[in-house]
């Protein structure tokens, strides 16, 4: 694995921490019981986050990381899907799409 996909490799995987602690978020607001649990589990997602993020500015210039962060945005979308039960209309998924093919072109070297 070069270098500069082991820094792709870690952005998605910060996006990946990212959609997990959003829902946390959201989880944290709607919870009965167990707030204090959602929220910390959200801000130690958040600060993991952080820390792979900035391992990965290591391996990749800004230019390519941050345009790849959007991709938080689809894991924000899946797992709210999945863990929240929320609905996700065909022009949410056109949305996503294109912001798949958008980070798609940044990376293209």
């Amino acid at each position: 694995m070069t270098p500069w996909v082991f820094g792709v490799a870690l952005v998605v995987f910060a996006s990946v921490l990212e959609g997990l602690a959003q829902v946390s978020l959201k989880r944290t607001s709607i919870a009965v019981t167990a707030k204090a649990r959602w929220a910390t589990l959200a801000v130690s997602l958040f600060v993991i986050e952080a820390l792979v993020y900035t391992a990965a500015l290591h391996w990749l210039d800004i230019s390519t990381a941050y345009p790849l962060g959007a991709l938080s945005f689809i894991f924000v979308a899946l797992f709210s899907r999945w863990l929240l039960n929320e609905a996700i209309d065909r022009l949410r998924w056109l949305g996503l799409a294109l912001i798949v093919f958008g980070a798609g072109l940044v990376v293209l070297p």
